[in-house]
């Protein structure tokens, strides 16, 4: 990271508790003069941050964040495991950087995390833009090794999807619900989703980098860019929400759940989508090409294909070959 970004870095520390600092005092802090704060306070507002100044007072956001911290989220994680937990500020996307490392040679251990206060690149699936404001949601890749070949990872968006929906539940939201393959929603509206890359042979060792991105208490400027409904985890509850405790449990739900699916395979995660499943019996349109299909969803099947009766009878689809639309009503 450049000295540029360090000092912003420095800067968005100071401000985290959502006091008034003066501008003499940042300077200070950080190794430049006053006069150069502006400029700094420009670039953290560029990450989503809300700062404001008042004459004779200084800086502040306009609320506190809590910063993710990893001895925290280490201590906190329930489930013993020698994978360590990496947190980088900003990342172009934490997928990204995860698949870069391994691609130059680098080792992980299973369920190895890389999380990022901000991404510049984040990415969703079919490669839209995920948004990734600064130290409001979670931005999170764990590495997990697929020493079956890719083929283990039929169903992998499944275990994922049900392991999210039951830690949103269990945070305190009764009305989540999973739309296949991959999105995690609340009243139909998109809290979560996952994008998993995938690196290695069909039939040799293969690599799994499962990433997730959750919406914790995402800021409203950001409601006319994203182009579907949203919530967030925050607004979903009626207490504060811990970051850092949070985290921390769903790595440990994820670490679990995932040592589950390599000893058990997809079946028992197969009955507990179906507790969350948005499509069950609903009319959906399937895209595959220039080609349309009707149907209604019937639920997945055991490699985690979407269901869909047609004219009577039910027929199976992967999530790489076919776009969904389906009846909100």
């Amino acid at each position: 990271m450049s000295k540029r970004n360090d000092r912003m870095i420095r800067v968005i520390e100071l401000l985290a508790d959502g006091n008034f600092h003066s501008g003499q005092r940042i300077g200070e802090e950080i190794g430049v003069s006053r006069t150069a704060i502006s400029q700094y306070i420009k670039d953290v507002q560029a990450l989503g941050l809300d700062v404001f100044r008042i004459t004779g007072k200084g800086y502040r956001l306009a609320q506190a964040i809590e910063l993710l911290e990893r001895n925290v989220i280490e201590a906190g994680v329930a489930t013993p495991s020698s994978a360590p937990i990496h947190l980088e500020r900003i990342v172009t996307s934490t997928n990204d950087v995860m698949r870069e490392r391994l691609q130059a040679g680098g080792e992980f251990k299973a369920g190895e995390v890389l999380l990022a206060e901000a991404q510049t690149a984040g990415r969703g699936r079919r490669g839209k833009q995920w948004y990734s404001p600064f130290a409001t949601n979670l931005y999170l890749s764990m590495y997990w090794p697929l020493r079956q070949g890719m083929s283990a990872a039929m169903g992998l968006s499944i275990v994922i999807g049900v392991l999210l929906a039951e830690a949103v539940r269990e945070a305190g939201v009764s009305n989540v619900t999973l739309k296949w393959p991959n999105d995690v929603l609340v009243s139909n509206k998109k809290l979560a989703g996952i994008l998993i890359d995938l690196e290695g042979q069909v039939i040799d060792d293969a690599h799994a980098i499962i990433g997730v991105g959750v919406n914790l208490s995402m800021p409203q400027w950001l409601a006319t860019p994203i182009d579907q409904a949203w919530t967030d985890l925050q607004s979903e509850l009626s207490t504060k929400l811990n970051r850092n405790d949070w985290v921390a449990s769903l790595i440990a739900r994820l670490r679990t759940g995932l040592q589950d699916f390599d000893s058990q395979g997809l079946a028992p995660f197969i009955e507990r989508w179906l507790e969350f499943d948005d499509l069950l019996n609903r009319n959906v349109t399937l895209t595959m090409g220039n080609k349309k299909i009707n149907g209604v969803a019937k639920g997945i099947a055991e490699d985690g294909a979407l269901c869909v009766e047609i004219e009577g009878a039910i027929k199976h689809f992967h999530a790489g070959e076919v776009s969904l639309r389906y009846d909100t009503n």
